[in-house]
């Protein structure tokens, strides 16, 4: 195995019982192979932990848009956050429903807020 080093690791009997069910169930090959996965899991999750992080990701939406004051609200929030939002798309699902999906761009702390401040709007 080149690329790789091998490390020990200890577990009470009862974790590595409940680790190894899990593994089947996913169908890892290994406990190698599960093992990293969770060390990568890890590190992208200390990452959003970092506000100063810069990040790119979507909002996805779908809203009543008869209630006519669902759809003003969360375009005057997009228009505050007019930097933060590199584009979107707004799909007429029937009659009553639209999904609007964001492309956002922008420090973690101001994708939090931002997202804070869109999944305040009800309707």
């Amino acid at each position: 195995m080149t690329g790789v080093t091998r490390i020990g690791v200890s577990l009470e009997p009862n974790l590595l019982e409940a680790f190894d069910e899990d593994i089947t169930k996913k169908g890892y090959s290994s406990r190698s192979e599960a093992l990293r996965d969770l060390v990568r899991d890890s590190l992208a999750e200390n990452e959003w932990k970092n506000d100063d992080e810069w990040m790119v990701g979507t909002i996805v939406m779908v809203y009543d848009h008869t209630n006519s004051t669902v759809g003003d609200k969360l375009t005057d929030i997009q228009h505050q956050h007019h930097g933060l939002v590199k584009t979107s798309v707004h799909i007429h699902l029937d009659e009553d429903k639209c999904m609007e999906i964001l492309i956002c761009e922008e420090r973690l702390k101001n994708l939090k807020s931002f997202a804070s401040e869109i999944t305040s709007v009800k309707g």
